[in-house]
């Protein structure tokens, strides 16, 4: 088992999606705090306007805006950006009724917001967990899905505290 001190800060090379797997091995195993104590002091203002954008239902615009902060920002903080990013393009694929691609997409973000849950940086995470989980339980399965009724329910909102 490779130790959480030997793991990179920084995917290089190709390595994202293992580094990712591995570090979201030791966070589930150990916990956040055993490697990041304490959130940053501020969130950046790119994070509040991700949100303003998830909210408004400008799922790829999250995404887009988001992406900007993740890619600048080393493990295991990179993750709750992941988190966000996945959720949100999740939902991107629920309008555009791509249920393979919100399952993917909503099955990310479901397993990496517990990482961060219940609040972290002022974003309450398990309330977004609760409401993702809810949708993803909708697109998981074999049925035929009424794409006309899923659209009119409300999409979830970022929370905040």
């Amino acid at each position: 088992m490779q130790q959480t001190h030997d793991l990179a800060r920084w995917p290089s090379g190709g390595n994202r999606r293992r580094l990712d797997g591995q570090w979201v091995g030791q966070l589930e195993r150990y916990g956040l705090p055993a490697f990041l104590p304490e959130p940053p002091a501020k969130a950046p203002p790119n994070l509040h306007k991700g949100i303003e954008q998830f909210n408004g239902g400008a799922f790829w615009d999250c995404h887009e805006t988001l992406e900007v902060v993740w890619l600048k920002t080393p493990y295991p903080l990179r993750l709750f950006y992941h988190s966000i990013i996945k959720t949100a393009v999740g939902f991107h694929h629920m309008r555009r009724h791509n249920r393979h691609g919100a399952r993917v997409k909503l099955s990310d973000g479901v397993r990496l917001l517990p990482l961060f849950s219940p609040v972290y940086m002022g974003v309450r995470t398990g309330h977004l967990l609760e409401d993702s989980s809810g949708w993803l339980a909708r697109v998981t399965g074999t049925d035929r899905l009424d794409w006309a009724e899923l659209d009119l329910l409300p999409t979830p909102t970022i929370h905040t505290v």
